[in-house]
């Protein structure tokens, strides 16, 4: 699935939005062709995750090592936020104290320069009490590219509250490219997508496009919508 006609035309030279805009375009269009193949969201998650590798390669971007010596690749499932986050009735309100805990990415992408730079420990997120002091200190975006993802299959009718399962995931996202680390105040993450799927037609989701560029609008985060 490679894009392998235009291999020789690819030059990454840090736009990492056009590496994203491949990406989204390919998984866009395997799904509108095989809309069928996807049973749940975890089939589209493997799909992106296999394109979004592929298209590093493409570009040149290889894994790398850690400060610790352990070679780390950059595109990841469930990686946690920066911060924990109330995610109650459909909101996600940052609040960084117990008991809330903290919500994960569907799928990003890390910064090579971030996972060259830290150890193991600090770049795969997972101990706070590690994490959280580490990025404060730090002159560059963690990550390139956070990414969830919203697929209402065929089998159902496309719920009543789409909006709001689909503001969620917004609300994170917006979060997360606001989040300052360092004391620069750099960015968390540099991009920041919603791609919402549904295996029914266009025709049967022209309310849900239209919710979805509404929803766009108020809270200013790219969202997609691809169809059967």
């Amino acid at each position: 699935m490679l894009r392998t006609e235009d291999a020789l035309e690819v030059k990454l030279g840090e736009d990492w939005s056009d590496l994203k805009r491949w990406t989204v375009k390919r998984v866009s269009e395997i799904f509108h062709a095989y809309p069928d193949h996807f049973f749940s969201e975890s089939d589209i998650h493997s799909l992106l995750c296999d394109i979004a590798n592929e298209e590093l390669k493409l570009y040149g971007v290889e894994p790398t090592d850690t400060i610790d010596g352990y070679n780390v690749g950059f595109v990841h499932h469930e990686y946690p936020t920066p911060f924990r986050c109330d995610m109650k009735e459909y909101g996600c309100i940052t609040k960084d104290e117990k008991p809330y805990k903290r919500g994960h990415y569907d799928l990003v992408i890390l910064n090579p320069n971030f996972v060259e730079s830290n150890k193991l420990d600090v770049v795969c997120g997972k101990d706070y009490q590690k994490f959280r002091p580490a990025i404060q200190g730090l002159r560059m975006e963690p990550l390139i590219w956070a990414c969830e993802i919203i697929f209402f299959p065929r089998v159902k009718n496309i719920p009543i509250d789409a909006s709001k399962i689909i503001e969620q995931d917004a609300l994170k996202v917006q979060q997360t490219l606001q989040y300052s680390v360092g004391a620069e105040k750099t960015s968390f993450c540099m991009l920041g997508s919603i791609l919402v799927f549904t295996s029914h037609t266009i025709g049967e989701a022209l309310d849900l496009k239209q919710q979805i560029a509404t929803l766009e609008d108020k809270i200013n985060v790219e969202m997609t919508l691809s169809t059967a």
